[in-house]
C-alpha cells in the first residue's frame, strides 16, 4: 500500500511539473521507429520479409507549438537491401504548449536511396498524427499513426499504414 501511494504522488509531481517545451525558439530532437513485416511486388516480382525503420530528427520551433526541420531515415529489409534518406518536416501541435499530453501532425518527404542489387531511389511522403506523452519538461513519448506513399525510379509503389512509437528531446532556450 505504501509503495502505492509513492507511486501515485510521484505520477503527480511528474504530471503537474511537465511543461511542454513546445514554444517558439526551441530545439526538438529524437526520433520514431516502426518494425514489422511486408508483402511488396516490384518489376513482377514478389517479396516478403521483415523491416525495421529508424528515422532520427532535429526540428526548431519557429512559431509556438510549430517545429520545421530535417529527418532522415535508415531502413534495414531482410529480403533486399539497407535504405539511407533525408528530407524535410513540419509538425504541429494541437492543444495548449503547457499540456503534459498533447496531439499532434507531422508532413514529412524523404529522398531516399538503396544498396541492393538494383540501385533504386525512391521520394517518399509520409503523413503522421499521433499523441505525445511529456515525462517532464524536456522528453516525451510519442505513438503515432503513420501513412506512407513511397514511389521509386524502378516502377515501384506502395501505400502503407503502420503504428510508430518514438521520443523527442526538447531543448529550452537560454
Amino acid at each position: 500500500m505504501k509503495i502505492n501511494k509513492i507511486l501515485f504522488i510521484a505520477t503527480l509531481l511528474v504530471v503537474f511539473a511537465s511543461n511542454a517545451q513546445i514554444e517558439k525558439g526551441n530545439w526538438m530532437m529524437g526520433g520514431s521507429g516502426s518494425f514489422g513485416n511486408y508483402n511488396t511486388k516490384s518489376l513482377g516480382v514478389e517479396n516478403k520479409g521483415t523491416y525495421l525503420n529508424l528515422y532520427p530528427n532535429i526540428g526548431y520551433f519557429f512559431i509556438d507549438k510549430l517545429a520545421v526541420g530535417t529527418n532522415a531515415l535508415l531502413s534495414v529489409h531482410t529480403v533486399y537491401s539497407t535504405g539511407y534518406g533525408i528530407g524535410p518536416y513540419v509538425r504541429y501541435y494541437f492543444l495548449e504548449k503547457e499540456k503534459p499530453i498533447n496531439v499532434f501532425s507531422e508532413l514529412s518527404y524523404n529522398f531516399q536511396t538503396s544498396d541492393g542489387s538494383n540501385d533504386a531511389k525512391f521520394q517518399t511522403f509520409n503523413i503522421k498524427a499521433g499523441t505525445v506523452f511529456f515525462l517532464n519538461n524536456s522528453v516525451g513519448i510519442e505513438v503515432a499513426l503513420n501513412y506512407i506513399n513511397k514511389k521509386s525510379n524502378l516502377d515501384y509503389l506502395s501505400n502503407n499504414i503502420f503504428l510508430g512509437v518514438g521520443f523527442q528531446i526538447h531543448l529550452e532556450r537560454e
